[in-house]
């Protein structure tokens, strides 16, 4: 009887123990340390903040430690890193991070995830992304970022402008030049820029460069060692196209005064007509405009002769990444898993006011032509033709410095592409 009553109370105990959930036993309690690059109170941060809060109350084993640090995140990740700080799961514009923690070899490789299914869907999780966004900055064939937030860089223009002067959205190089004369005669300065956003300035190389050799050409004169591949012809017009625009009128003078946000203000008071720049700018333009102000979009035109085409469309994604020695990758995964779904993506897209990289969800009416885009794309590719991804050194220390004398009329076409030559030697040899 005593054996009896043994059993049974050895069968009543593992009844009461609970199973796992694949996620931690239901014993323990998992911290999951999240450093972000948005501050606290942006709109962003604020829709995140919401998803840490749905996802704890579903996972209640689960606890999120969230830090607000700025922009500057990936540089304090990288110091709390070396100190052995805990931190699990990070988040950046995706050119940056690919080219630093990622390249650093501090990233967790993504793969063995991306097969599970969507948490509202019935398809792998892989297949929920727009096309292209997802394995964007794949390394070997290994995913190392999450892509979340999606940034189309395009002319963005006034609508009541360009109706004002009798323009419509360019195709062609020579369609371009036709409407900032007609903007220029409507009394408008048809382009706003900035004179010390250099990320901002390297868009016009960049797309000339895609729309006349094709995406993957600018990245390969980077790696040529010999510097050799910057005297092809198509720098040398690059830069005289670019001063065209100063010397036509498109972009005015006193720009080269404007320090940001000073330029793309001109553009939401009405002097200006059009900035080529990030999909994020009606939304940094809100305040601003007035309530008949109508946002346009197009693409980088057609240049003549080009091989690439129109569709192929410059990215400024924003990614998650799971840091490589996180001791909780599962769970880091299954935060990012209940992100992706319409619903919480589409509270992103609908409070922010961003573009998002899960399919199927409504972009806000501001930047509609920017969703029309990336839907559309023939192919994508980060800034500098991913070249801010694989060789952010070269870019930030020698192309960005070059092209903005450049842009500001410091250098001349033929100056910059003989610098760009002999620099790219120089610094190929010391490598």
């Amino acid at each position: 009887m005593k054996k009896f009553r043994f059993l049974t109370l050895v069968l009543i105990v593992a009844m009461l123990v609970p199973v796992s959930t694949g996620l931690t036993n239901a014993q323990e309690k998992v911290k999951l340390v999240y450093w972000s690059m948005w501050n606290e109170t942006e709109p962003q941060a604020k829709v995140i903040q919401s998803w840490i809060a749905d996802f704890e109350a579903a996972n209640p084993t689960i606890d999120i430690e969230a830090t607000w640090n700025g922009r500057q995140n990936q540089t304090l990740v990288r110091t709390a890193l070396s100190a052995g700080q805990q931190i699990d799961l990070v988040d950046q514009d995706a050119d940056p991070l690919a080219g630093g923690l990622v390249q650093e070899g501090m990233a967790y490789p993504l793969n063995e995830f991306l097969e599970e299914k969507a948490l509202d869907e019935d398809v792998p999780i892989r297949e929920v992304f727009t096309p292209g966004t997802l394995d964007l900055f794949a390394v070997d064939g290994q995913i190392y970022l999450w892509p979340y937030i999606y940034n189309t860089s395009q002319f963005w223009y006034n609508k009541n402008a360009f109706a004002e002067a009798g323009a419509e959205p360019p195709k062609t190089w020579e369609d371009f030049l036709g409407v900032c004369q007609k903007l220029l005669d409507a009394g408008y300065a048809p382009i706003a820029a900035e004179s010390d956003i250099q990320f901002y300035q390297i868009d016009y190389l960049t797309y000339q460069i895609v729309r006349y050799k094709g995406v993957g050409f600018l990245r390969q004169t980077i790696e040529d060692k010999t510097g050799e591949m910057w005297r092809d012809p198509v720098y040398l017009q690059a830069a005289q196209n670019m001063r065209e625009l100063w010397d036509r009128g498109c972009i005015p003078p006193e720009t080269k005064g404007y320090l940001w946000p000073a330029g793309q203000q001109t553009l939401g008071v009405g002097v200006s007509a059009m900035e080529l720049v990030g999909s994020w700018l009606p939304i940094e333009l809100a305040p601003i405009v007035e309530g008949s102000f109508e946002w346009g979009a197009f693409n980088f035109p057609e240049m003549p002769g080009g091989v690439g085409k129109q569709g192929d469309l410059m990215v400024y994604l924003l990614s998650f990444m799971i840091v490589k020695n996180s001791e909780h990758p599962r769970e880091a995964f299954e935060f990012l898993r209940f992100i992706m779904t319409k619903e919480n993506m589409q509270k992103m897209a609908d409070e922010a006011l961003v573009g998002v990289t899960r399919l199927g969800v409504q972009w806000a009416e501001a930047i509609q032509d920017g969703a029309t885009a990336a839907a559309n794309a023939t192919a994508v590719f980060g800034m500098a033709d991913g070249s801010v991804a694989q060789y952010s050194e070269f870019v930030n220390n020698i192309l960005y410095v070059n092209w903005s004398k450049l842009f500001l009329g410091e250098l001349t076409p033929e100056q910059f592409v003989e610098k760009m030559a002999t620099d790219a030697a120089e610094y190929w040899k010391g490598k």
